[in-house]
């Protein structure tokens, strides 16, 4: 009996530990509001000024080696800034999911064109292509995106806690570690959000604040 109770505790405790943040799920039902009532004219004007404020900012301008998001219809358009990053010279890279982790792949020529979605809605490469990781030579910046975030950093993702193991992982030296800023629409943008200490910091967030 006492190996029943303690197998039926052990099993609760680890139901309860991987239970979502209530305020992290009120801010994102919240968010997902936002934007989902936002107009396909503001999505687009917004994402014209928030790729004209990227672009000008001095951490891209300076970085060789950029990390950025494929976007979906309730993100910021992230396509034109991948054309500038090419056109400039500079390499791209996109993440790839697979078995829980994340990976950022350089993008070639042609492979938004070809790449398959997941289930849910985003462009990645395939399991059996064959790009350059990262990794093995670093970033220079990372365009992240997430649910919401503060002027001063805060940030809450989707909840998969990608990002935040990824930077997690690139941050024990801080020389060499990317910069990290996020771009979003107005209305992701809170005085506070609600951040544990698995929750990775960013170095800013570039949003349509007209």
């Amino acid at each position: 009996m006492w190996v029943k109770y303690l197998v039926s505790f052990c099993s609760t405790s680890i139901k309860m530990s991987r239970s979502p943040n209530p305020a992290k799920v009120l801010i994102r039902e919240q968010v997902a509001a936002r934007i989902a009532a936002l107009t396909k004219d503001e999505i687009k004007r917004e994402s014209e000024i928030v790729y004209n404020k990227i672009i000008n900012h001095p951490y891209y301008k300076s970085a060789s080696r950029i990390a950025i998001f494929m976007s979906t219809d309730q993100e910021i358009n992230t396509m034109p800034i991948i054309a500038h990053i090419k056109a400039r010279g500079a390499s791209v890279f996109v993440p790839q999911y697979a078995g829980g982790k994340m990976k950022m792949l350089r993008l070639e020529a042609g492979d938004e064109d070809s790449m398959p979605l997941t289930r849910h809605g985003i462009a990645q490469h395939s399991k059996d292509i064959q790009r350059e990781d990262a990794s093995e030579k670093g970033l220079d910046l990372i365009i992240a995106p997430g649910v919401a975030f503060t002027k001063e950093g805060g940030r809450v993702g989707h909840g998969g806690g990608y990002y935040d193991k990824f930077l997690a992982n690139l941050r024990p030296n801080p020389d060499t570690s990317p910069k990290v800023i996020a771009i979003a629409f107005k209305c992701q943008v809170f005085d506070e959000v609600p951040m544990n200490e698995m929750d990775q910091r960013i170095d800013g967030v570039i949003f349509a604040d007209d």
